[in-house]
């Protein structure tokens, strides 16, 4: 996010520009077209800063359909393999950091440009 020079953006009646850009990017989340996933574990990629149950994690996996394939495949714990997922699978990956992260405003840019639908 770029810094604001003249003029004002207010959300929800709050005047960003007042804000620290740390404290303004901890409240709002994006899900990119091109998903950012980091080295670490599918817990880590999800829950990056340890603020939820394993429960919620997987609940949000459940919502997006990736969560019988991650509990075969290993669980929360098994490190990310880039290579052995899908864009889309990582589309659906940082949608479920999204709901997890429960922000209030989300930005979706063309999240769901990948996505391939499947019967089940």
């Amino acid at each position: 996010m770029l810094r604001i020079d003249q003029g004002s953006v207010t959300i929800d009646g709050l005047d960003v520009t007042k804000l620290s850009y740390v404290d303004l990017r901890s409240r709002i989340n994006v899900v990119p077209q091109d998903p950012f996933l980091m080295p670490g574990t599918l817990r880590f990629n999800i829950d990056p800063f340890q603020t939820v149950t394993d429960e919620e994690i997987i609940r949000a996996l459940e919502k997006v359909g990736l969560w019988n394939a991650i509990q075969t495949d290993g669980g929360l714990d098994k490190s990310m393999e880039m290579a052995s997922w899908s864009v889309g699978q990582r589309q659906l990956l940082c949608l479920a950091r999204a709901i997890v992260r429960k922000s209030k405003i989300l930005i979706l840019d063309e999240a769901t440009s990948r996505l391939v639908a499947t019967e089940d």
